[in-house]
């Protein structure tokens, strides 16, 4: 085992790291012709291939044609959703863009593969869709990686709008700029950074969530949380009411972490694979029963008992602070368990995860000021740690 490196630059203040070029303002808009003032939030996230603005708010999607002129975007062309939130929200953003119909994806994380991106494609390329044109996805993380993949490779590259309708994907998912589908081997194998131009947040979406997706999201927010903004952890309550203005903050101040960081390091050489913080067993779990046992950030939140378990092993994590970040996750319960699942069908996706170099994997784990980057996990420690983290599980 190597000594441990410490992540510098990583977290808000942290040493070496550039005063972030982040936007944020508030703003109140007269949403033209419709007939109320709409409060939101803004942020650019200032990269080397382009900006990628931020709004998160409430009422938004009733006014994306407004603000997505006032972005001085290219046309909006096509709408993709999922057969869950078209009918909710997909077909009326449609229809306000003067578009006949939404595409609808299957829903489910065992949907976002290859066929699905040259799918939408081959639908762009029937209606004429060309480089001058752009495509908004509105849906979870599912459907915006899969239709920011397929934005980035259609003709070299469209622009495209993100509307997240989950936790998740507003804190995650949607912004950054990486984009992908995965593969049987495991998730995420292909895909690409390429940012969206615009995001819409629109709070009032997470009224229609399952309270598990919602449970799950919040494992994002404890990963950023760790990473750079630890006094979010007190907002963790995925009881809350979804009126409770608390949630712009909590999204936003999430999405700040991660703004900080991919301006400093857009295509993951450094600093930003301290995002990775709980997603390399995760990707392991989800990959190994299918995706269809874990929702993400159910995965995700195993992932991260796991790490902070090698971390405290190591003495990286003391304590008190393993306390801390173990309360948090316990907040997301109840979680699929992990019992019974296959050590060696885990370690197998682990072997594939994209991360991998001619070292091995590079793990992210927690310490007791942020985290540590590219560390590497021998197959004794995963194996003593599934047998921990499945002994805490309850059966299935």
């Amino acid at each position: 085992m190597g000594p441990a490196r410490a992540a510098a630059g990583v977290g808000i203040g942290a040493a070496g790291m550039r005063k972030p070029g982040v936007i944020l303002a508030r703003a109140l808009r007269r949403a033209g012709g419709m007939g109320y003032d709409q409060q939101m939030q803004e942020l650019t996230i200032q990269t080397a291939s382009g900006p990628s603005r931020v709004l998160v708010g409430r009422h938004l999607l009733a006014n994306v044609p407004r603000l997505i002129e006032d972005c001085t975007l290219p046309q909006t062309r096509a709408v993709v959703s999922n057969t869950t939130v078209g009918p909710l929200y997909g077909r009326e953003v449609a229809r306000r863009l003067d578009l006949k119909r939404c595409t609808e994806m299957p829903d489910g994380e065992e949907y976002k593969v290859w066929p699905q991106v040259e799918g939408l494609c081959a639908q762009w390329l029937e209606k004429g869709l060309h480089r001058a044109d752009s495509i908004l996805a509105i849906g979870g993380g599912v459907v915006t990686d899969t239709s920011g993949f397929a934005a980035s490779i259609y003709m070299r590259g469209i622009r495209w709008i993100a509307a997240p309708t989950t936790l998740l994907a507003m804190v995650d998912a949607s912004v950054g700029g990486k984009t992908g589908v995965n593969m049987a081997e495991g998730k995420n194998l292909l895909g690409t950074f390429w940012q969206p131009s615009l995001v819409v947040a629109d709070i009032d979406t997470l009224e229609t969530l399952p309270k598990r997706e919602l449970r799950a999201g919040m494992a994002e927010v404890i990963k950023s949380a760790w990473i750079g903004d630890r006094d979010l952890l007190d907002l963790i309550d995925p009881s809350r009411p979804i009126s409770d203005p608390l949630w712009e903050e909590l999204v936003m101040r999430t999405i700040q972490v991660k703004a900080r960081i991919v301006e400093e390091d857009e295509r993951e050489a450094g600093v930003r694979k301290a995002l990775n913080l709980g997603h390399t067993l995760g990707h392991a779990l989800e990959a190994s029963t299918g995706y269809k046992r874990f929702l993400h950030g159910e995965a995700v939140a195993w992932g991260i008992r796991g790490v902070a378990a090698i971390a405290a092993n190591r003495g990286l994590l003391a304590d008190p602070w393993r306390r801390q970040l173990e309360a948090a996750v316990d907040r997301l319960e109840p979680l699929p368990p992990i019992v019974g699942m296959a050590p060696d069908r885990i370690l197998h996706h682990l072997s594939k995860d994209k991360k991998t170099d001619e070292g091995g994997v590079g793990w992210v784990l927690p310490s007791d000021g942020g985290v540590v980057l590219d560390q590497r996990v021998s197959v004794e420690e995963v194996r003593e740690v599934l047998e921990t983290l499945g002994s805490k599980s309850p059966a299935s």
